[in-house]
């Protein structure tokens, strides 16, 4: 890669997009294993530039990265690779004038040294960010993606930036402000969630499954039902976007009884009869567009599935097949 600004090349490992992204914390936080792959910063050996893309740089970073404040930056906070490459970024997100990008890299500084216990000047950060989040005039800030079901996502993010920062009073009014505008069902059963957690003076991180009320994930993120795995693990590039988000949705409690973490409508309408519906559904699918291709192996004697498409012995019977394999 090579440095914009002093044309240094060095070696860095590229940013990778995790094919399955798990819920984030309710401030924007994403999951460890994201914000290491997709949101690691890189640093040029040479001049100490630092950006997720270092071969693109604003007009303006020259000057911060040979100023002396840039150089010294970590004095008291620790002298961590990471905490100087994400206030280093604070550094030059301020001087390009970027405001979405200020916002951003102040949390992930705040998320980088609250890692390191560093506390109070993680609250710090978070309570910039506040001020910066504030300054965004309404209600751009509530719509990130036109995705249905987190419509009013950035609105409650702000919430939660604000209850992390300790500034409880104007949490509880961008509350009532976020609610002014129709949010998703989601953004609703999360915006009672920081209500409660505000009038405990709660300022700990809390993420998005533990708003919902759903579990942590355990083991490896992969369906549960059977042949849901089995498609997923073996014919995942014929699946839809629609199909995928389906496959791993899970559902919350609420006091009309459980209800899919959706609004979408496509993806309700692909759950109308509960998980093993949709594997039934699959199924039909893509035998039906794929003949040729698509394997759903089933033991001949007891219909069970098997492991693989190419397996020739049963996992719930002793039945083999093999004498019926090329």
């Amino acid at each position: 890669m090579t440095c914009a600004l002093c044309a240094n090349e060095s070696k860095h490992w590229p940013t990778h997009h995790p094919a399955d992204i798990e819920f984030p914390d309710l401030d924007g936080r994403p999951s460890q294993r994201e914000l290491l792959l997709h949101h690691r910063l890189h640093s040029c050996p040479s001049c100490g530039y630092c950006a997720q893309d270092l071969s693109v740089a604003h007009p303006s970073a020259d000057a911060v990265v040979h100023s002396e404040a840039y150089r010294v930056l970590t004095g008291g906070l620790g002298r961590t690779f990471a905490v100087r490459q994400y206030l280093r970024r604070v550094m030059l997100t301020d001087a390009a004038e970027d405001r979405e990008e200020a916002v951003v890299s102040r949390l992930r500084a705040a998320w980088v040294l609250e890692a390191g216990d560093k506390t109070k000047a993680a609250r710090h950060y978070l309570s910039e960010a506040a001020d910066l989040m504030l300054a965004t005039p309404p209600p751009a800030h509530w719509e990130p993606s036109g995705d249905v079901d987190w419509k009013g996502w950035r609105g409650l993010q702000r919430v939660d930036v604000l209850r992390r920062a300790n500034r409880h009073d104007e949490a509880l009014r961008e509350v009532a402000r976020v609610r002014e505008v129709r949010t998703s069902a989601l953004v609703e059963r999360l915006l009672s969630f920081e209500e409660a957690a505000i009038a405990r003076e709660d300022t700990e991180p809390r993420g998005v499954r533990e708003g919902l009320g759903i579990g942590p994930r355990l083991g490896n993120k992969e369906p549960r039902d059977p042949l849901l795995a089995y498609l997923f693990a073996y014919y995942r590039p014929r699946l839809t976007q629609m199909e995928r988000r389906a496959l791993f949705l899970e559902a919350y409690d609420t006091d009309a009884g459980p209800r899919w973490a959706t609004d979408h409508p496509q993806v309700l309408a692909l759950l109308a009869e509960g998980k093993e519906g949709l594997a039934r559904h699959l199924e039909r699918r893509l035998l039906a567009e794929h003949p040729d291709t698509v394997v759903i192996n089933r033991c001949p004697k007891c219909g069970a599935l098997a492991r693989t498409p190419n397996a020739r012995q049963c996992r719930a019977c002793p039945h083999t097949w093999r004498e019926t394999s090329p």
